[in-house]
């Protein structure tokens, strides 16, 4: 997995994600050694038992039949669908929702690394359940929901790992959720995944449940740990664990899907250095959301005033989207010599601040004053970048 090449946040079970915005968004697709890891159990590396892997089709809807799918009959059988989609930790940004809230979340606190941009290949999970029996009228399809699960190994919370999402986000016609086995033109590797995992294009990475062995279609969501105990942005008044549970907030708040409208800046650099009264920032990032990205802003004056930036990268529907753009920023040069004593060599600095916003394409845009919750997820404050010039 290239560990050198991540700031690895805990070694059993094992995550980590890259340390340097600049190199992560450098590329438009995530190389693995780039690829952030998060893991609820240890990696288990399955290469000897691809030809004997199997995943479990059941459930309660009529008409379905219950199958047993081998991993390597269901890549001969079923065509192979191929799509760029964004991979985002639910917990991405988790450091900088307490950094800007002062108050302490429960969780790995994740920088801003935790994202990747991969091409993944895999049969649609829409095919696959066509074959079992699953209606395709919408109308048969409501009040379901697809539960993965994965047996493989025990979890910190639960004996396993599992999650689900509704059954008409599945069936979607124009939609790409899939049992994937490639990642990036290759077999997954273990800590991805190997030799099966879900990809839900547009939905957070929790719901992406890897070394799936079981989907089950039920009338109730999953009932695992991680869909009904965790992920789940609680409100401000469960402020502690007892609290959560005593007045039943996990229970009261529904679980996250689908990705929020977020952006993150990844670099600023002063791109004019003789000039003493007015420089010109060069400003990098990345946004994403659950549709694709329409457009970023970025501010240098706290938010007063708004500047739309260049998307230089955004693939289909579900990628990120790369950005960059260029703001001219007035310096108080008398108030800086004030505070040098006068004094005219050089040494006299400011730190400059940046901020961004993004929109998408269905109309959301970013909640730039997302509230604390308990366990820190879902932070989409405006990204946040500085330079001293």
């Amino acid at each position: 997995m290239g560990k050198t090449s991540l700031r690895v946040l805990g070694q059993t079970p094992l995550n980590a994600e890259p340390p340097c915005l600049v190199e992560l968004t450098k590329h438009t697709i995530t190389p693995l050694h780039l690829a952030y890891a998060r893991n609820h159990s240890v990696i288990k590396d399955l290469a000897s038992e691809f030809d004997s892997y199997t995943v479990k089709l059941d459930g309660e809807i009529e008409g379905m039949e219950e199958k047993v799918l081998n991993v390597k009959d269901m890549i001969a059988s079923f065509p192979k669908k191929v799509v760029v989609a964004a991979l985002i930790c639910a917990g991405n940004r988790r450091a900088k929702m307490q950094e800007n809230t002062g108050k302490e979340v429960r969780g790995i606190k994740w920088s801003e690394g935790t994202i990747a941009n991969a091409r993944w290949g895999g049969v649609l999970l829409r095919d696959i359940l066509i074959s079992a029996g699953i209606p395709e009228q919408v109308d048969a399809q409501k009040g379901f929901h697809v539960c993965f699960a994965s047996n493989v190994a025990p979890c910190e919370d639960d004996t396993s790992y599992g999650g689900s999402i509704p059954l008409e986000e599945v069936m979607a016609e124009d939609g790409a959720a899939m049992l994937a086995y490639e990642m990036n033109d290759e077999p997954l590797t273990p800590d991805h995944g190997f030799p099966l995992r879900v990809v839900v294009p547009g939905y957070f990475g929790m719901r992406w449940v890897k070394w799936v062995d079981r989907i089950t279609i039920s009338r109730n969501e999953s009932p695992n740990f991680y869909q009904q105990r965790d992920y789940k942005m609680l409100p401000e008044c469960a402020s502690t664990p007892e609290k959560a549970i005593q007045e039943d907030w996990w229970g009261r708040t529904p679980a996250m899907q689908r990705l929020n409208c977020n952006s993150v800046v990844a670099h600023v650099q002063c791109l004019t250095l003789a000039c003493p009264d007015q420089k010109t920032l060069k400003v990098t990032g990345y946004a994403y959301s659950h549709s694709p990205i329409s457009r970023v802003e970025i501010s240098a004056d706290g938010g007063e005033t708004w500047h739309e930036v260049r998307i230089t990268y955004q693939e289909g529907s579900w990628s990120w989207s790369l950005w960059e753009g260029e703001l001219v920023v007035d310096i108080d040069v008398d108030a800086l010599e004030w505070a040098g004593h006068g004094q005219r060599n050089g040494r006299s600095k400011t730190k400059v601040t940046v901020i961004s916003r993004a929109f998408d394409r269905f109309g959301g845009a970013q909640d730039t004053d997302c509230r604390w919750n308990l366990r820190g997820v879902g932070f989409c404050g405006v990204g946040v970048g500085s330079v001293e010039v």
